[in-house]
């Protein structure tokens, strides 16, 4: 088995005459948390929709755990251990916390149907143990008391947790945030840092596009950089800070507060 969890070779996507994402190749071991920064345009979202089946490459290779995924779509993509959250919260709004991380945790369930229609023995045991599942999600990130409110009800630090714990819920081993600090205050800011912590301490891998650079320098054990669809730099905070390249196309004159 490769020793890396997710490694891209000479990733390439073009839309028409423009390259979104030039030839990346990146490598993550598994149960770090893995940083993707660079200006905007540089093509981190597309890089994360590449990574997760929504977008075909136009050159290159994707593998997870060393397999090769590039040309599986988002659903299976999913079915092998891979969640995201978007930069747009999008949450069943109008459903309750449990209704949502519910919903996702049955990406997994095995029963047909017919077994839902006539409410067979199957059905019964393995909605038994998916409701036991979600109940024991919600004790253990402190979430009990949200059980029954509408998630369109809470404030937007809550939301971006219950998107978390819903990508969780999936199975996943390898979770990719993007953006999850945007919209939030400095306390719900902490928070979230927290609980990524905390999901790394529990063995996942997080790779995460934020520009949160407080946030990035907190929680990262490794950062890659991109500008312009290309890779310019990945290694420690400490590393990509110092390189001139990433200076002047990220951070600009804001170096000198990047330390702080």
């Amino acid at each position: 088995m490769s020793q890396y969890i997710l490694q891209t070779d000479q990733l390439s996507i073009k839309f028409g005459g423009i390259v979104a994402v030039n030839q990346v190749s990146l490598s993550v071991k598994p149960g770090i948390i893995f940083g993707l920064i660079g200006p905007n345009g540089a093509g981190k979202t597309t890089m994360f929709n590449l990574l997760t089946g929504i977008y075909k490459p136009t050159e290159g290779k994707i593998f997870f755990k060393g397999e090769d995924i590039t040309a599986l779509g988002p659903h299976k993509v999913s079915a092998l251990g891979i969640s995201r959250t978007f930069q747009n919260i999008r949450l069943l709004k109008d459903h309750t916390v449990f209704e949502n991380i519910m919903l996702a945790s049955h990406t997994s369930l095995s029963y047909k149907f017919i077994d839902a229609l006539f409410y067979s023995k199957k059905y019964k045991s393995e909605e038994y143990e998916k409701k036991k599942f979600v109940n024991e999600l919600l004790e253990k990130y402190e979430m009990t008391h949200l059980k029954e409110l509408n998630a369109n009800d809470l404030p937007q630090g809550i939301q971006r947790k219950i998107e978390i714990v819903r990508a969780i819920a999936t199975g996943a081993e390898l979770i990719f945030l993007d953006e999850p600090a945007a919209g939030l205050n400095p306390v719900e800011t902490d928070e979230l840092m927290d609980l990524v912590k905390k999901l790394k301490e529990e063995g996942k891998t997080i790779f995460l596009i934020e520009h949160d650079m407080k946030l990035v320098k907190g929680i990262c054990d490794e950062i890659t950089v991109l500008n312009f669809g290309k890779k310019i730099d990945q290694g420690t905070y400490e590393k990509v800070i110092s390189n001139s390249e990433v200076v002047e196309a990220y951070l600009g004159r804001r170096k000198q507060h990047a330390h702080g």
